[in-house]
């Protein structure tokens, strides 16, 4: 259930899950203008709201299961997603190759992302990309393309006819874990050039769907994002101090670079390690810094 809610201005409330929207729950947006209505992201948490949640159109940041948990409980006929996560938003098996994970746990993922977070496929979703725009008469919601979470990861930015501005971020949540970049569709080039460039985007709150809720304010805002994006350099220094000595891939995967120790998830862990690991390998390769023989890696002195 709803928490606690937030008003942003006169258009703006977040809707805060269980421990700030701690997954498996979120915070879920709406915004409401006179010409309409938009929510942000259903999250488990208004699954059972009171009154039952209408709007006149979900958008979400992404297609993943915590992002559409409360999907099937809210009233609309318009759902949006960047064109890039559509096809994952339409059918269970479109998720499952968006994540990337092994063909052998599909079925253990389907029956955790359809029972858990009641997933279902919407194949009348719609895409959206970059540039967008729901003008709801007197605050307009912008979707401004921000890719490296997933290839379609889309953040909204709403500003009023006041001149306040909010940021719905999504999964650009600024928690210690840091940056995560764990499915087949993600990417370290393209989360990085993404948080470049928000991190000189104004606004008057910025809205995470995990952890931190509401941040108020450009400038905590800028030193939030900077710590975020510290945690790629501390992966980075991770791998490299596993290649002190020849590793397989298979050993890299099994010490790991994202997840503390005791705390990967049993399912698909080991897929977010390998997908994570793969795209920082390919980095310090090119870079120069680690050699490979072909079955074997190590830091090149």
């Amino acid at each position: 259930m709803v928490v606690a809610t937030r008003q942003l201005g006169r258009h703006v409330t977040v809707l805060f899950g269980h421990e700030q929207g701690k997954y498996p729950d979120g915070n879920t947006v709406v915004v409401q203008g006179r010409g309409g209505s938009v929510l942000i992201d259903p999250a488990l948490s208004v699954r059972n709201a009171q009154p039952p949640l209408a709007v006149d159109t979900v958008l979400l940041t992404h297609t993943h299961e915590d992002h559409a948990a409360g999907l099937s409980a809210v009233t609309t006929t318009d759902i949006r997603v960047h064109e890039d996560d559509l096809a994952a938003l339409r059918s269970v098996d479109g998720l499952m190759r968006l994540y990337g994970i092994a063909e052998s746990h599909w079925p253990q993922m389907t029956d955790l992302v359809t029972e858990r977070f009641h997933f279902e496929g919407w194949p009348s979703a719609t895409g959206l990309v970059d540039g967008d725009v729901i003008d709801l008469g007197d605050v307009r919601v912008h979707a401004i393309h921000a890719p490296g979470h997933t290839s379609g990861h889309t953040v909204y930015l709403a500003e009023d006819d006041d001149g306040v501005r909010v940021l719905v971020m999504g999964d650009i949540d600024l928690s210690t874990f840091g940056p995560y970049y764990g499915d087949a569709s993600s990417s370290l080039e393209a989360f990085e050039t993404t948080l470049a460039a928000l991190r000189d985007l104004r606004a008057d709150h910025y809205v995470t769907f995990h952890h931190k809720g509401v941040i108020d304010g450009s400038d905590v805002f800028r030193d939030a994002i900077d710590t975020y994006a510290a945690v790629f350099g501390r992966r980075r220094e991770s791998l490299l101090a596993l290649l002190d000595q020849p590793r397989t891939f298979d050993q890299l995967v099994e010490s790991g670079i994202v997840y503390r120790s005791g705390t990967r998830p049993p399912l698909f862990g080991d897929s977010v390690e390998r997908h994570s690991i793969r795209r920082h390998l390919d980095r310090v390769l090119a870079d120069g810094d680690v050699a490979t023989d072909g079955s074997h890696y190590w830091r090149h002195e």
